[in-house]
């Protein structure tokens, strides 16, 4: 066990959160927990959506795409918003717009202005997930409480990540006051009305003492990146990878570049910048982000797939495969509170125990899509159950040991670089791991194979390639330096 273990060995014996301090952990998680869920609780509601509003299928992919488009291009951005005026005053602020766009979400007449309500609540969820990062990193500054509170928001975006999944299914088929899919939209409603009315009662207005600027040509070059990596990245597959996709695929690495050096320089002579680049000398965080990146990328892609699977290729309900979600994110719950009380075995050694558990419910989906023939779908249940609870030791470690030892004057920038990888990594996941997935698809239906058999193919061949994703995390994690979670710097 290496001193920095020991030391996090040490802060677990310390009293964890009281129960007003845990209230204001509630209300800050309540923002990431939205955010996060309303990517992808919309996917469930597509086919109502298409039928109620008339709309193309290219439409109803909108409203996934525009908010996934709109939260990416402005994190970092949103990130430093929270450095500029307050992290507590940005988060009520995003929070209000968040939840004031997703009541025109709820109540769009038309498909157009649904589309134009879920790009306004993307931008919200972009300045609204930074503050969260930021304002746990910076409330709750003691060693034990800060392990605490980034475990519970570890588990928050997990279980945001499938409970959206799951209660789509289940709010479709309540169909609550007749309102259909509009309700999954609603549900934020009394969440943010609370969280905004709560917020200044029982957290602190904490923020770095550095008076900045908004660097308005670094949100330009950031956002104009960004844009040049998520727009083909989301659209691309629908239009067939014709050739301007492609081209802003090439053009957004350049872009990227453009950004950093404008960046560097502005640094380097003090001229408040849109992102710290001092950030990108610490190994720790840059090793972290890569992690958060591939794994995040390995998660939806799955969830995504095994939706299809058994909608699609089984043919069961949204509420039946609510119920088998449940699972994976039952397990998940159930090990992430877990998970943070292990430290004392060492936080790396936790989140590869958890990367393993993930790893080998991968392999087993794998072998039932290679192997066996009219495949039940009751046999994925114990990969289900797996994966969360390999999800639920990852994910709730990591999140601390990549924020515990940054600088206070950094807190804004390295929130909007770790929601943009998880943004990032989802949008990725889901976007490389598609073209495999209807590869498969299409030539196991040419072979004259049931339905059923082949979205089994298909959804092997996205655990073939989530297992590649997770060796990598596993050769990262390898790399990845010893920091005493809630060390102050």
């Amino acid at each position: 066990m290496t001193p920095d273990d020991h030391k996090q060995s040490e802060e677990v014996a310390r009293p964890g959160i009281d129960a007003r301090r845990g209230m204001a952990l509630a209300v800050v998680l309540s923002g990431i927990f939205v955010t996060v869920m309303d990517n992808s609780i919309v996917n469930v509601a597509i086919p109502t959506i298409r039928s109620t509003l008339h709309a193309s299928f290219g439409e109803a992919e909108l409203t996934v795409a525009s908010y996934a488009l709109a939260f990416s291009a402005g994190m970092i951005t949103g990130g430093r918003l929270g450095d500029i005026y307050g992290q507590r005053r940005v988060f009520m602020v995003a929070f209000a717009a968040f939840t004031l766009t997703s009541f025109v979400c709820g109540i769009a007449p038309n498909i157009q202005v649904l589309i134009a309500g879920r790009l306004l609540q993307g931008a919200s969820a972009a300045m609204l997930s930074p503050q969260v990062f930021a304002l746990v990193r910076m409330s709750f500054a003691d060693g034990g409480e800060r392990r605490v509170a980034f475990s519970a928001m570890g588990m928050a975006i997990g279980l945001a990540n499938v409970t959206g999944l799951v209660l789509g299914g289940v709010i479709i088929h309540a169909d609550l006051f007749g309102l259909a899919w509009r309700m999954v939209f609603l549900v934020n409603l009394p969440i943010g009305i609370a969280a905004i009315f709560l917020t200044p009662l029982v957290l602190a207005d904490v923020h770095s003492d550095d008076r900045k600027r908004l660097d308005l040509a670094g949100v330009a070059l950031s956002t104009l990146a960004m844009l040049l990596l998520m727009v083909p990245l989301v659209e691309g597959p629908e239009s067939g990878w014709a050739g301007w996709p492609i081209a802003m695929l090439v053009a957004s690495p350049i872009a990227f570049v453009g950004f950093y050096l404008h960046q560097r320089w502005k640094s380097q002579r003090g001229l408040s910048p849109l992102l710290e680049t001092d950030l990108f000398g610490d190994r720790a965080f840059i090793v972290g982000a890569l992690l958060i990146l591939i794994f995040w990328g390995s998660t939806t892609p799955f969830n995504f797939s095994y939706v299809l699977l058994m909608q699609t290729g089984y043919g069961y309900s949204a509420l039946a495969t609510a119920g088998s979600l449940a699972i994976l994110g039952g397990a998940f719950g159930i090990v992430s509170p877990i998970a943070g009380r292990l430290a004392s075995f060492g936080v790396r050694r936790i989140m590869m125990a958890g990367v393993i558990v993930d790893l080998v419910g991968m392999l087993l989906a794998l072998v039932l899509c290679r192997t066996v023939d009219a495949l039940p779908a009751a046999w994925f249940l114990p990969s289900l159950l797996l994966v969360g609870v390999g999800m639920g030791l990852f994910m709730t470690p990591i999140l601390n040991t990549v924020m515990s030892g940054i600088q206070d004057r950094h807190v804004g920038s390295a929130s909007g670089i770790l929601t943009t990888m998880q943004r990032g990594g989802n949008a990725l996941g889901v976007a490389a791991l598609e073209v495999p997935f209807f590869l498969a698809l299409s030539g196991a239906e040419s072979r004259g194979l049931s339905q059923a058999s082949a979205y089994v193919q298909a959804f092997g061949a996205v655990a073939f390639w989530n297992v590649l994703m997770l060796l990598a995390v596993v050769g990262l994690l390898l790399l990845l330096p010893g920091r005493t979670a809630g060390a102050s710097q």
